[in-house]
């Protein structure tokens, strides 16, 4: 509201200039008033409140810088050599080298798949697609493979035996809390990264764990930082519980225990 009725009063203000001069004052008035009303938010939040969603807006601009990289470096590059190479191949045709044509298509097709991937691991760090096409179980398994893709660490994925009847709300938030935790012990535990999902008649079971110790506090138990408490938060939400266990130099493990509806 305090950012509409800033371009409002600007746009009344102005409404004699040139156009362009009215889009950029306008402009400039939607980005102050709701720089103005984000603190007026995070004065009236509690503390920790504050600090998620500090954490949130931090992570937003870092996934944003990651995705914009990764299209730079990946898809922008390799559509710039397949034209290159689309080039290369016309030639070759029109000069009657077809050896030299067909090898070209070669490193094409090659170059072709490897962009496959890297789209789909971009994807994949934007929204657990597979998830939605295949289910939870196919999706902690992409995961796994996403996680040993980037972090080059040894990452394995056990699966519940049976079946698995999907149910959306409670799916997502076990794989967000399982990407949130997996990638955590790639960032700060020892590898192997061992990513667990069992199912009993009782409840539902999550473990995510590494060989290192990296939330225990001078050996006293784990210290919970910003992204502990958003897995908790979603924990919460699907009523189910999150609990750590952590002691340096033996195993980090994060569990979630969703009970049987």
């Amino acid at each position: 509201m305090a950012a509409g009725g800033a371009a409002a009063a600007a746009a009344g203000a102005l409404s004699g200039a040139p156009a362009a001069l009215q889009a950029a004052i306008v402009a400039a008035a939607v980005v102050a008033s709701w720089a103005v009303t984000r603190s007026i938010w995070r004065r009236r939040m509690p503390r920790e409140q504050s600090e998620l969603f500090d954490h949130m807006l931090d992570a937003i601009d870092a996934e944003r810088e990651t995705l914009a990289h990764c299209l730079h470096d990946g898809p922008q590059q390799t559509l710039t050599a397949v034209r290159l190479m689309c080039d290369v191949v016309r030639d070759a045709i029109s000069k009657g080298d077809v050896h030299h044509a067909e090898e070209v298509l070669g490193r094409l097709e090659r170059l072709a798949s490897d962009a496959a991937d890297d789209l789909r691991r971009t994807v994949a760090r934007l929204h657990p697609v597979v998830m939605q096409q295949q289910g939870l179980i196919q999706a902690l398994g992409s995961l796994a493979e996403t996680v040993h893709e980037e972090y080059g660490i040894a990452t394995s994925f056990t699966r519940p035996h049976g079946g698995w009847e999907a149910e959306e709300d409670r799916d997502t938030a076990i794989f967000q809390i399982a990407r949130e935790a997996a990638v955590n012990a790639a960032r700060h535990g020892r590898p192997p990264v061992l990513i667990s999902l069992r199912r009993s008649t009782a409840d539902i079971h999550l473990s995510v764990e590494d060989r290192g110790g990296g939330l225990a506090v001078n050996g006293h138990g784990p210290r919970e930082g910003v992204g502990i408490r958003m897995m908790r938060e979603r924990a919460a939400r699907i009523g189910a519980e999150l609990t750590l266990d952590s002691a340096p130099g033996t195993r980090t493990v994060v569990s979630l225990h969703v009970p049987a509806r």
